[in-house]
């Protein structure tokens, strides 16, 4: 045997002894076998989703294909009443007031009457122009004031979302997937440096097709990326005014947050954060609250400079049991991105089981009475807290 197959076996023998005794180890292996058993489950499951999707993605889009082909062929001009509706359809996605404008059209001729921001008028009349059935667009828009149309604070969570995201479709996603396997399988086949390129190229195609967000989003090293996404939804049985309330005032977070050693005000709305992070080393940033709606959110971000960059908000919505559901999202980039990300993971600091964690405590603390306004002295909190953290 060649020297290169026996390291290769060697290799392949230990890490199958390694495998084997990570799964079968008697304090841990049945978890380890479980959580195993569940992550596989879960993977089968999304796959199977996104199959779904993918397919009837196609279908939609090989629709449209040929009912754009048909109405190429037939030149039958379509009813006034079906052409305003697909001016309104397409209205919907370029402006951010779309019930301010009116659209009337006769025998072709698309009639726009209302009030419009500045920036969205032109995109509009040439999307409408370019629409199959209009002959002719006739503008009678009026540009609109600041107070005519005010424009809200900017969503800083849906603008970072949308630039990390990788905005593929279902079947895009399909095509680049099932193309990559064969060009892997095909290299693979080949058994030469050419075949090897086309294997490592068909990989990269097929976890490329697999990915939510671009490749800087991603590894988060860009000073400009917003970093990892969390977002965790959890329903608490206390009044959505206490839940607020212990919310806007972050202040109020190590009594629940275990990871958060204290924060101290510095000014309106300024906080000093200091948290326990990776192998119990404690880290410290400042931020602010930036935007509260009573009773609705907590919005929050890092100062520039901080240490974990972050920002997000807390959505508060009222269940008709009295509950009340609370849903974050949030951005944060550690140190080092990525690789700090994998750091922090290895000396036990997920960030998303962090979340869950404290989420799971909060909500124990509220409905046992420790939080809100009727506060009280909680017994045996450690056992009851490992329970509902189970």
């Amino acid at each position: 045997m060649q020297p290169k197959e026996v390291m290769k076996w060697t290799l392949l023998g230990l890490c199958s002894g390694a495998a084997v005794g990570y799964l079968a180890q008697s304090e841990f292996g049945q978890k380890r076998r479980a959580a195993m058993a569940r992550s596989g489950k879960k993977l089968f499951e999304r796959a199977a989703q996104r199959g779904k999707k993918a397919l009837q993605d196609s279908e939609h889009r090989l629709a449209g294909l040929a009912a754009h082909w048909w109405a190429n062929i037939n030149k039958e001009k379509p009813l006034d009443r079906v052409l305003e509706e697909r001016i309104r359809s397409r209205m919907g996605r370029i402006v951010s007031h779309p019930r301010k404008i009116h659209v009337v059209c006769d025998h072709g001729v698309a009639i726009l009457w209302g009030i419009i921001l500045e920036d969205e008028a032109s995109p509009l009349i040439e999307a409408v122009e370019r629409i199959p059935g209009v002959t002719e667009v006739v503008d009678h828009l009026d540009i609109a004031t600041p107070d005519q149309l005010p424009v809200g604070p900017a969503n800083s969570l849906k603008a970072a979302r949308d630039e990390i995201r990788l905005n593929w479709s279902p079947s895009r996603r399909l095509i680049v997937g099932a193309s990559g396997a064969a060009l892997a399988v095909a290299g693979l086949r080949r058994k030469d440096l050419f075949g090897n390129v086309l294997a490592v190229l068909g990989a990269g195609m097929v976890v490329r097709s697999s990915m939510k967000n671009h490749l800087r989003a991603t590894f988060a090293l860009s000073e400009s990326a917003p970093g990892f996404e969390l977002e965790k939804t959890i329903r608490i049985n206390a009044p959505i005014s206490d839940i607020f309330n212990f919310w806007a005032d972050p202040q109020n977070y190590p009594k629940a947050f275990s990871h958060v050693a204290g924060i101290e005000r510095l000014g309106e709305n300024l906080y000093r954060w200091s948290v326990i992070g990776p192998a119990g080393i404690p880290i410290g940033w400042e931020g602010m609250i930036t935007r509260t709606i009573p009773n609705t959110l907590v919005e929050w971000k890092s100062l520039p400079g901080s240490a974990i960059k972050n920002f997000g908000v807390a959505h508060f919505d009222p269940h008709y049991d009295a509950s009340t559901r609370v849903h974050i999202r949030m951005f944060y980039r550690p140190p080092a991105g990525i690789l700090g990300r994998f750091f922090a993971e290895l000396f036990g600091a997920d960030a998303g089981q962090v979340l869950d964690q404290d989420l799971k405590r909060l909500k124990y603390l509220f409905e046992n009475g420790a939080l809100g306004p009727d506060r009280k002295e909680v017994t045996d909190e450690t056992d009851l807290l490992k329970t509902a953290m189970t």
